[in-house]
């Protein structure tokens, strides 16, 4: 038994995937930074201080948005690398169909 499946097959898959998520995002901020820590739970880092951190945008219609661009940049490599674009959803129980489409549950 395993992982909340109880499939071992999934808990090895799971924890492989984890696993190169996090080596992935490690050499990612090697390129312009260093890793302090990292996890499953996120991670730590030091940036150079003239690194784009934050971006304030005033939209037309006044409201703001706050981009925190490293999370951007790490959630864009995750949709690049582990979305599963082969994601099915039961459509019609009676005929069997399925519909497929892209999905990726992981974010930064």
């Amino acid at each position: 038994k395993g992982a909340r499946w109880r499939s071992i097959e999934m808990a090895g898959i799971v924890t492989k995937t984890g696993a190169d998520l996090i080596t992935q995002a490690r050499i990612l901020v090697e390129q312009i930074g260093r890793p302090l820590e990292l996890d499953t739970d996120g991670i730590w880092c030091i940036l150079p201080q003239s690194f784009p951190d934050v971006f304030n945008f005033q939209l037309k219609d006044g409201s703001k948005l706050r981009l925190e661009y490293p999370c951007i940049m790490l959630n864009a490599d995750v949709h690049d690398n582990f979305t599963n674009h082969q994601y099915q959803t039961l459509v019609d129980p009676v005929k069997n169909k399925f519909e497929s489409r892209s999905e990726c549950s992981i974010f930064f």
